[in-house]
Formats: C-alpha cells, sequence, structure tokens
C-alpha cells in the first residue's frame, strides 16, 4: 500500500470530530478573521465563529431541521443550507459540505473531485465544485492523517483559510 493509499483509509474512517482553530476570509474587499469551534457528526454541526479578541460572532447550527445561524446580537436566521445563509448574513460562503470532508483530506463523495499529490503520495491540492483546496500540513492525530492547515478558494474572490490547532475524533 502506497503512502497515499495509507492517507485517504485512514482518512477514510474518520466520521465525528472536532476541532478548533484560526480562521481567515478574503472576500473581495471584505475581511474576517478570528477564531472556529467546530463539532461534526453525521447528522449535525455546531461552528462558532468568534473575533481575534474571543468575542462570538456567530453560531451557525446544522441539522435534519435545516440551518441556523445566531450572530453576536441574538438575531436568527435560518436556510436551507450553510453555504445560502452565510453568504446572506456575513457576506461571505462557508463551504461547510465540502469542508466536512476538505478538513479530513478527502473530497465529499457526492461529486467529481481532482486529487493531486506530491511526490510521497501526500494529497497537496483537491479540486472539487469550483473550490480549489490547497492543503499546506498534514498532522498525525490518533493514527489518521489529517490537515493541519488548508486554504480554499473559489474564483477570484472569496479564500478560506483554516488553521487546525486542536483536533479530537470520535
Amino acid at each position: 500500500m502506497t503512502s497515499s493509499q495509507t492517507h485517504f483509509s485512514s482518512a477514510a474512517v474518520v466520521g465525528s470530530f472536532q476541532l478548533a482553530g484560526r480562521i481567515a476570509v478574503k472576500h473581495d474587499e471584505q475581511g474576517f478573521s478570528g477564531t472556529l469551534r467546530w463539532s461534526h457528526d453525521a447528522r449535525h454541526d455546531d461552528v462558532f465563529l468568534q473575533s481575534p479578541l474571543g468575542q462570538g460572532v456567530a453560531r451557525i447550527e446544522r441539522g435534519a431541521g435545516g440551518v441556523t445561524l445566531v450572530t453576536s446580537d441574538d438575531k436568527t436566521y435560518r436556510a436551507a443550507t450553510v453555504e445560502a445563509l452565510t453568504r446572506e448574513v456575513l457576506g461571505w460562503q462557508l463551504p461547510l459540505h465540502g469542508l466536512e470532508h476538505w478538513v479530513l483530506g478527502r473530497a465529499a463523495p457526492e461529486t467529481a473531485a481532482r486529487r493531486i499529490v506530491d511526490e510521497n503520495g501526500q494529497l497537496t491540492r483537491l479540486i472539487q465544485d469550483g473550490w480549489q483546496v490547497d492543503f499546506e500540513r498534514f498532522r498525525t492525530i490518533q493514527g489518521a492523517e489529517l490537515p493541519g492547515r488548508l486554504v480554499a478558494t473559489y474564483g477570484d474572490g472569496l479564500e478560506v483559510r483554516l488553521v487546525i490547532d486542536r483536533w479530537e475524533l470520535e
């Protein structure tokens, strides 16, 4: 088995996770940076975005009933997808559906993807659904090779940088 196969098979067994890290978003002339806490399982996501000073900016919950986003001033918004809701409320799209797979170093299974690996078989780039995801660093967490840093770009105007400082796998 090659290291590329090892990487993909170890990431494939990860389902539920919790992570904490830093996020920076650039969208046209707008920007956001802060911290991110994310709890994910097959049926539910809970994403908490904070400013660099630790103040809550938004809490996003996705479940069977749809998506809600609660802002720091306690306004609640609802939509069918995280992508539509974050675009409407925050002004930029958080690609949570793809990101739930990309943070594990794998493609979302529903759509075609192009994978680019380096000479050691390590995933360096993934192109899927109009997004280009560059993986800049991997770490071994509980036996799985998982990204520690990734940059996802969409078109010419949107860039989401994520540095994952802490993982918890279930």
